[in-house]
C-alpha cells in the first residue's frame, strides 16, 4: 500500500487509525476489517476507531448484539485496540451508555455529545477512553451541525477543562484535534501548543 510505505519511509508515528464507516457484517469482517487491521498493524497503530452505524429503532437491539459479537471476533484477531467513537443519536447501534455498559474501549468525541455526558465519561470511564477527538462547538441553535462543530479549541474553554481534568486524573491516552479542513494550519499550531502545555505540566 502506498500510504503504508509513505508512513514507514518518512518515519511518521501513527497512534490510531480511523476506519471508514462500515456495517459490522460477516462480509466486513472477512474483507474490510482484515485490511484495516493489517494496515494498522503495519504502521504500528495502538488503536482502530470505528463509528457505530445507524439502524432503525426496531432493528437496534439485534444489530447491537451482532456488532458486539463481531467486535469480539475482530479483537481476538489483533493486539490493536478496537475502539468505538461516541455519537449521541438514538438510532446509533452503540450509544455512549452502551459502550460503557459493555466495557468497550471508547473514543470520546467532544463535538458529538453533550458536555454533561463528556464530564460523566471523564470522571467514571476514563480508564477505557483510548482517544479523545477534541474540538469546540460554537454556540447557537438547538441542534449540532457541521457548520458549528469541529472548531479550534480556543473557541470553547471547556475543551481545555477536559484536558486539564484528564491530566489531573493521570489519563495517558491519545488526543486528536479534529478540526474542519479550513482550520488545518490551526490544528498544527494548536497541537504544538498543547504538547508544550501538557508535556511540562506537573
Amino acid at each position: 500500500m502506498k500510504v503504508r510505505r509513505q508512513v514507514n519511509d518518512f518515519g511518521i508515528t501513527v497512534l490510531s487509525v480511523h476506519a471508514p464507516l462500515a456495517s459490522f457484517t460477516d462480509e466486513f469482517l472477512r474483507k474490510g476489517a482484515r485490511l484495516i487491521i493489517a494496515f494498522s498493524e503495519a504502521v504500528g497503530a495502538e488503536a482502530v476507531v470505528f463509528q457505530p452505524e445507524k439502524k432503525m429503532h426496531e432493528d437496534r437491539t439485534d444489530e447491537q448484539a451482532a456488532m458486539l459479537q463481531n467486535m469480539k471476533v475482530l479483537q481476538d484477531r489483533t493486539k490493536v485496540t478496537i475502539a468505538v467513537e461516541t455519537f449521541w443519536e438514538d438510532d446509533r447501534v452503540l450509544r455512549p451508555d452502551d459502550i460503557m455498559e459493555n466495557g468497550l474501549p471508547m473514543v470520546l468525541n467532544t463535538s458529538l455529545i453533550p458536555k454533561t455526558e463528556i464530564t460523566w465519561i471523564v470522571e467514571s470511564y476514563r480508564t477505557h477512553v483510548v482517544n479523545v477527538h477534541l474540538s469546540a462547538v460554537m454556540p447557537g441553535g438547538a441542534e449540532l451541525n457541521t457548520g458549528r462543530q469541529f472548531r479550534p479549541v480556543e473557541n470553547d474553554s471547556f475543551c481545555l477543562d477536559v484536558l486539564d481534568r484528564f491530566h489531573e486524573l493521570g489519563w495517558n491516552g491519545v488526543v486528536t484535534l479534529e478540526y474542519l479542513s479550513s482550520f488545518a494550519d490551526k490544528s498544527l499550531k494548536d497541537r504544538k501548543l498543547l504538547e508544550d502545555i501538557y508535556r511540562y505540566a506537573s
